[in-house]
């Protein structure tokens, strides 16, 4: 009896949601040939073709495999987490940027109490490039971290969100042809390394008039008309409005956000099935829109 890995049958999935086999990689932090061999190996395995030739529509195979691979991650994902139940020792230690971790880890930690779930979490919340460094260093089993020229090295999913300026309830303090007040993180965070780029490549000039490691300060600058900064779009907070076009602002680069595991923790099972509740939380918002 063969027998087929999850992680073919998530690539295969991850395939039909996305429409395509470049997104497919893109998503799960691998390339599109690596997505391919993979495909090969499935339909290897299965003994059929799973796509119907040159096109993404499936094959009669393909659909019975397709229905399939959802229950078994299903079932895969839900037993690792019961599993988790057994092992009430320690923290999973997770690593995500501040407006992430305010936007979804509600959800997420009311959802995991909900259904019992015996594991303690251990969250620091810092720049996306001190929490890859800390991953790589043994400190963390789950990184939420954010990049700007693709994704590191061995993400577990990645996806693309889009950056939009935003501001307080009054108009910027600042003119067209004034230089741009900014509120940012300090340097080495991407958001400020993207409203600069831009700025820089617009030929328009700015003052960095606000620092803080506090996402709650950067919140509470902006909002009383300090200055403006730059978010991921679909995580503006509710004080903070959406500028739009307004003081001819340039247009913000995308940033590339992943998920990425410590794959030597003792307790890489887990951390990986949550690793999946993240990306389903993250990803399945995207997919509808």
């Amino acid at each position: 009896m063969r027998n087929v890995p999850t992680d073919l049958l998530r690539a295969f999935v991850t395939i039909i949601d996305l429409k395509g086999f470049t997104r497919a990689g893109e998503q799960l932090g691998r390339t599109q040939p690596a997505i391919s061999l993979q495909m090969k190996k499935l339909q290897e395995i299965v003994g059929a073709p799973l796509f119907a030739k040159g096109g993404m529509e499936l094959t009669e195979a393909g659909e019975i495999v397709a229905g399939y691979a959802r229950q078994i991650l299903g079932l895969n994902d839900d037993l690792m987490l019961r599993l988790a139940r057994r092992n009430r020792s320690g923290s999973l230690r997770l690593g995500i940027a501040n407006d992430y971790a305010d936007h979804f880890l509600p959800g997420l930690l009311a959802g995991i109490a909900g259904e019992g779930i015996g594991v303690t979490f251990d969250v620091t919340c810092d720049l996306s490039a001190e929490l890859l460094k800390g991953l790589g260093e043994g400190r963390y089993d789950i990184v939420v971290a954010m990049t700007a020229d693709g994704p590191a090295e061995g993400a577990f999913m990645t996806w693309r969100e889009q950056l939009t300026w935003v501001g307080g309830a009054m108009p910027p303090p600042f003119g067209a042809a004034e230089p741009v007040r900014l509120v940012c993180y300090p340097e080495g965070c991407v958001y400020r390394r993207t409203m600069l780029s831009a700025l820089q490549l617009a030929g328009r000039g700015f003052d960095v008039v606000y620092a803080t490691q506090s996402q709650s300060g950067i919140e509470a600058a902006v909002a009383s008309g300090f200055g403006v900064t730059a978010i991921a779009r679909r995580v503006l907070p509710p004080a903070l409005r959406d500028l739009g076009g307004e003081a001819g602002l340039p247009t913000l680069a995308d940033v590339v956000i992943g998920i990425y595991l410590n794959e030597g923790a003792d307790r890489s099972a887990v951390a990986r099935s949550l690793a999946a509740r993240l990306a389903d939380m993250f990803v399945a918002p995207l997919q509808a829109a």
